[in-house]
């Protein structure tokens, strides 16, 4: 597995940062339709168990799952036995078109764990070793400076002509999560997306590159959970103390009275974001949403 690849340095004598006033404060999850829970990332779990175990995933166990958001959903590997190892990322893919939340969890749990090409195919020895988290992003919001955002709370997700070929546009996108993470400044994050995005020469902030940057900023709700969590739950809706969205739980293993759902499509009309975790160049849809 490959390190987070090195930060452009920065120049001596950067932009100055926006005003703390002047910050643009994105959308935020504003109703319970919008809010991402554990529950989203157990389904996610239990999807990629039912394409191992060749069942029909249980019904959603959760209410919003016709509402129509962007997504990404990220797996990672860590061990009980070693909980000060850090986790290892095994794939993170999402959409930043927003479809039926239902739909885009069984997509992309399952693109995600199979087709993140930094990485090889999950497989189901790892299934006990796995945790998953599901971001579900607000609507995108521009911003007048590339630095007029704030590190935890804003994604950013930034585009530019290539200075190679300025007929391209390369993007990437970084989640809230990932400048606090990495305890990275806000210039490193936005030099970090530029060489993600597939321009690895020099960047000086305020320079020809800086200036053709357009930044916008997204807001997003988070829900993890583990694959020992899912077989807690498992047990508890066998038990008959929690159930699906509408009542029924899960067939083959689970309760009986789960409707047949139809089988997993990849999406056939909204491309894939792909994290790029070791700083490969993003297909012309892709951008970063990770550093590994």
């Amino acid at each position: 597995m490959s390190s987070t690849s090195p930060t452009p340095p920065l120049t001596a004598d950067p932009t100055p940062s926006p005003s703390p006033a002047s910050i643009t404060q994105p959308s935020t999850p504003a109703t319970a339709a919008q809010l991402c829970t554990e529950l989203h990332a157990l389904y996610c779990v239990d999807v990629l168990a039912a394409h191992f175990e060749k069942r029909e995933p249980i019904d959603p166990p959760f209410d919003n799952h016709e509402e129509r958001l962007a997504l990404f959903v990220t797996w990672n590997t860590s061990h009980h036995l070693r909980p000060n190892k850090k986790p290892a990322l095994r794939g993170c893919i999402g959409n930043f078109a927003p479809m039926p939340l239902a739909q885009g969890l069984r997509e992309y749990a399952i693109i995600s764990a199979f087709e993140d090409h930094r990485f090889p195919p999950i497989t189901a020895s790892e299934l006990p070793l796995l945790s998953c988290s599901v971001s579900l992003l607000t609507p995108f919001t521009p911003i007048p400076h590339p630095l007029d955002w704030t590190p935890g709370l804003h994604g950013i997700h930034l585009t530019f002509p290539s200075p190679l070929s300025p007929s391209r546009t390369l993007s990437a996108t970084y989640l809230p999560e990932i400048c606090p993470d990495q305890g990275w400044t806000k210039e490193e994050t936005v030099l970090s997306a530029i060489a993600k995005a597939g321009y690895r020469q020099p960047v000086v902030v305020g320079d020809e590159v800086w200036r053709s940057l357009k930044v916008k900023v997204y807001g997003s709700s988070k829900g993890a959970s583990s694959y020992r969590d899912f077989e807690t739950f498992k047990k508890r809706i066998g038990s008959g103390s929690g159930a699906g969205a509408d009542g029924s739980g899960a067939q083959n293993g689970m309760p009986p009275g789960t409707k047949r759902k139809d089988k997993i499509k990849t999406p056939t009309t909204t491309p894939a974001i792909k994290s790029l975790p070791n700083g490969d160049v993003p297909s012309e849809h892709g951008s970063e949403s990770l550093p590994n």
